[in-house]
């Protein structure tokens, strides 16, 4: 089957998994999701007092872009030094989010899914992201768009990424990897 008829396929399965599981999903997962909230609110408030203090002379210049970008990443990631995994994905949030994807995904086909976002892509194996990491450059940036319905909405700036079966949030702007959900996908026959 080519890539196209595959992607629609999957993109017809996600669409008719989430009939439905929107309400049911938010209302079982509010308690778990508070947290998340407060939390993804008081990261984006530290973002933008870093970003504040970085100088941001308008340019054209890419190198001095990439740079800039590089700088507000060191920062947050200095702010951040001792950050771990599951700061923001704690273990209530983790079960929020891993019911809420296992309803979206449900009689989806994910590692087809996976194969197809990382058509394009050199996975090496053995990957793990990591907290205060930046996002690898060989990565996919594409989401489901059911996925990122069913979700909790982030502040701009910040975005859901996946790698294999783990789910990340990532701030875009400062290349950072904010939190990892490992497993948040489920995997054949769980």
């Amino acid at each position: 089957m080519n890539r196209l008829w595959s992607s629609a396929l999957v993109a017809a399965a996600l669409a008719a998994s989430t009939v439905g599981v929107g309400t049911v999903s938010a209302q079982s997962a509010t308690g778990g999701l508070q947290l998340f909230d407060q939390r993804i609110a008081a990261y984006a408030q530290l973002h933008a007092r870093i970003h504040a203090a970085v100088p941001w002379v308008p340019t054209d210049d890419t190198s001095v872009l990439v740079r800039r970008r590089a700088d507000l990443g060191a920062a947050i990631r200095a702010e951040r030094a001792d950050a771990k995994q599951g700061e923001m994905f704690d273990a209530a949030t983790a079960a929020a989010l891993r019911d809420i994807v296992a309803d979206v995904l449900r009689g989806v086909d994910v590692e087809r899914l996976l194969v197809d976002l990382y058509e394009d892509c050199e996975t090496p194996v053995g990957y793990r992201p990591l907290v205060n990491a930046s996002y690898p450059d060989w990565a996919t940036h594409q989401m489901p768009v059911a996925l990122l319905m069913a979700l909790p909405a982030l502040p701009t700036g910040i975005q859901y990424r996946l790698i294999d079966h783990d789910l990340l949030m990532w701030d875009v702007d400062a290349d950072v990897i904010i939190d990892v959900l490992p497993d948040a996908l489920p995997r054949a026959g769980s």
